[in-house]
């Protein structure tokens, strides 16, 4: 990915933030209604939200750009879109991954 594309993404605000109730109809019908006005747009959700952002571009019939930790920008399908390839995030628990503290053990 050029630079210049990075660049712009990262200068991309997130304009639709998906809540603990997880990706709704709603949620991707204001997805589509936001791409139809621009090229890019960025979400980002909770961390506790159940989010395949695979998923989502698929219902959603948009092209799934890239994807950081629990932010993803997606774009129309027609439009054109920096050639990377968008990797699926390994989301894990913290339990998963061993960083929690439980009380009472040292």
């Amino acid at each position: 990915m050029s630079e210049t594309t990075d660049r712009s993404m990262q200068d991309l605000k997130p304009t639709v933030w998906i809540g603990k109730q997880g990706c709704t109809e709603t949620m991707i019908e204001e997805i589509v209604a936001q791409l139809k006005k621009r090229k890019m747009i960025k979400v980002k959700w909770l961390q506790n939200a159940e989010v395949d952002p695979g998923d989502i571009a698929l219902k959603a019939k948009v092209t799934l750009v890239e994807v950081r930790g629990r932010t993803m920008v997606l774009a129309a399908k027609g439009r054109t879109v920096p050639a990377s390839p968008v990797k699926k995030p390994v989301i894990k628990t913290a339990r998963e991954t061993g960083k929690v503290k439980r009380a009472g053990k040292k």
